[in-house]
């Protein structure tokens, strides 16, 4: 009797010892901010450039180039030229694993190459059929510091079209496939049914005032495979909802913009057979973006920019008991710095200029966590 007392009191305090280390594991959040931006990856995103990164995003739904093949395709509907972009990408997701607790990083690394082509081009005039965008996007990261020895891998291939209605309006309908896998050594994750499709706005009230707007909807589905328990196998269907405004103003040197966007996740899966994973089962999200940006032209030739993101990422709920401690929020705040260099070739030149882009992002969120982004990108003229 004696013995099974000690036994009882040993067995809650070790009860009493493990729940305290996992409350204090997570209780800064850091698990919670690290598998939100993962979770948010496994669904079709929508990348950007050096100058969107510089600038926040506040400028994605305003500009008119081969990246709004991506960001708006309404922008393409307002280009008189062809363009393409190549773009390469460093980022860090950071926090702590789940459940153990432990720190986490992801170092990514991305490329990405953009093209747009005028249908039916007029020399200096907006195209007679319109304007077709069409690019490929690939991630790669690596988790160090995580015991499950996760990897991930992720492209995109992307098509847009774009009409212009008048000379100031634009319409233009995007569509993105995504590629999308997670491996680890007890859980594989693979998606390879994923699209977005976005339906874009963008006007030209003046020379120096743009809006632009966006509805997208998001739809596929994923595998979760666990290579100890297979009988807990299941394929979850994912759904998501965005819409997004912005505007941006030129005076003389400088460009002032602005934007806002909403995006509603869903997962839809078995939570009987995957209590203990946070991959799969049920769970829904929703994260809204405030953006802002200056850029200022201080020679012919450079550009410098500053931004400022608020991401309002709200309640990620995995509607699981077992998971409770990490459903939460993840907000945070970002500011952005960067510079563009711009060679400008003769009006009759078919290439008409050389931009070469840099944007950093420093977002207060895991350990303090930085995206950096360099573009090379060039308009030219198919119709000398």
């Amino acid at each position: 009797m004696i013995g099974d007392a000690k036994r009882q009191r040993a067995t809650a305090a070790l009860c009493l010892v493990a729940s305290f280390w996992s409350l204090s594991a997570h209780a800064d959040g850091k698990a919670t901010e690290f598998y939100y931006q993962e979770n948010q990856q496994r669904f079709v995103i929508q990348p950007q450039d050096a100058r969107m990164v510089g600038l926040a995003g506040s400028t994605a739904l305003t500009t008119s180039g081969s990246i709004s093949t991506v960001t708006n395709p309404a922008g393409l509907g307002l280009m008189k030229q062809a363009d393409a972009s190549l773009s390469y990408g460093h980022n860090e997701i950071s926090g702590n694993t789940y459940p153990g607790g432990e720190g986490i990083k992801d170092s990514q690394n991305s490329g990405q190459v953009y093209g747009a082509v005028p249908l039916g081009p007029v020399k200096d005039a907006l195209p007679d059929y319109g304007n077709l965008g069409f690019g490929w996007y690939g991630r790669g990261g690596d988790w160090s510091g995580d015991p499950d020895n996760t990897d991930t891998g992720t492209y995109q291939v992307s098509a847009a079209y774009a009409k212009a209605i008048g000379d100031k309006m634009a319409l233009g309908y995007g569509l993105t496939y995504q590629n999308d896998s997670v491996d680890g050594d007890t859980v594989e994750y693979d998606s390879t049914n994923s699209f977005l499709q976005t339906l874009g706005l963008q006007v030209q009230d003046s020379e120096d005032l743009t809006f632009g707007g966006l509805v997208s909807f998001g739809f596929g589905d994923h595998t979760v495979k666990n290579r100890l328990t297979p009988e807990r196998d299941q394929s979850v269907d994912q759904f998501s909802f965005g819409v997004g405004g912005g505007v941006e103003y030129a005076s003389g040197s400088t460009s002032l913009a602005g934007g806002v966007d909403y995006t509603y996740y869903q997962n839809s899966g078995n939570n009987e057979i995957v209590d203990t994973s946070v991959w799969g089962g049920d769970s829904t999200a929703n994260a809204m973006n405030v953006r802002f940006g200056i850029e200022e032209r201080v020679l012919d030739w450079l550009a410098l920019r500053v931004g400022y993101l608020y991401a309002a990422n709200f309640k990620w709920d995995y509607d699981r008991e077992y998971l409770n401690d990490l459903s939460g929020s993840a907000t945070y705040n970002s500011v952005t710095m960067g510079a563009g260099l711009n060679y400008t070739f003769d009006q009759d030149s078919m290439i008409q200029a050389i931009k070469a882009d840099y944007g950093a992002q420093y977002r207060d969120i895991g350990d303090g966590d930085w995206l950096h982004m360099v573009t090379l990108g060039t308009p030219f003229d198919i119709c000398l």
